[in-house]
């Protein structure tokens, strides 16, 4: 998939960047955390939202596996506090060694990439990267690729289950359609946030407990 987006790097981009950020992600944008800090940007394509995310003041960590995107978004982002890694979910090894945490985590258009086996993986590793009462944004693209990509089938209620199980509170949902009006294409939206009061971690740990017990019998 990654070759794909490095095949048709310029276009995309080029598509990417008709949207600026407060219209692309305006159904949830009143959630961001107000006082700036560390961000996170999984699947960053050209760097459209990192960008916006430092011009508000937040130092950028911005995650995109394909060459050819990532070498356009690091060219429209020197002399900015985005820092560009080749990474990808679920497993994001590069971003777990930086041994950070993150106050807001980003994954926007790309959820549909992964195949439901590896989604559980991937909520795991987001929820571990957050910062108590840190913000975790996924969107969801429902619809066709309209080109030569294969996304998989995404549900609101699996994501929210997910979440859930990470003892993450769902603190907005949303459905719009698509801002391209591309044939068959509509979008939803939900912000988690990671309990800071210490409630959060009982769940959490009955959770692993329940899973190591099933993994285990």
């Amino acid at each position: 998939m990654p070759e794909f987006y490095t095949n048709n790097a310029d276009a995309l981009a080029q598509s990417y960047d008709k949207l600026d950020f407060e219209t692309a992600h305006a159904s949830w944008v009143e959630h961001c955390p107000t006082t700036p800090g560390l961000a996170l940007d999984v699947g960053a394509g050209s760097g459209r939202d990192a960008r916006a995310l430092n011009t508000e003041g937040w130092s950028v960590y911005a995650v995109e596996p394909s060459k050819g995107l990532r070498t356009l978004g690091q060219a429209n982002s020197v002399g900015t506090n985005i820092h560009w890694l080749d990474d990808s979910l679920p497993a994001l090894h590069k971003v777990r060694q930086l041994g950070l945490r993150f106050d807001l985590i980003l994954v926007s258009a790309v959820w549909m990439h992964l195949p439901q086996s590896q989604r559980e993986k991937a909520m795991r590793v987001l929820s571990e990267l957050l910062t108590p009462k840190g913000i975790l944004v996924i969107t969801l693209r429902h619809g066709p690729s309209g080109d030569s990509r294969q996304f998989h089938q995404v549900n609101l209620a699996e994501l929210e289950r997910q979440a859930a199980d990470r003892a993450l509170t769902t603190l907005h949902t949303t459905a719009t359609p698509d801002q391209m009006d591309r044939d068959g294409v509509h979008w939803e939206s939900a912000v988690f946030q990671l309990p800071d009061n210490g409630t959060g971690a009982l769940p959490l740990l009955r959770h692993i407990i329940v899973n190591d017990n099933k993994s285990a019998s």
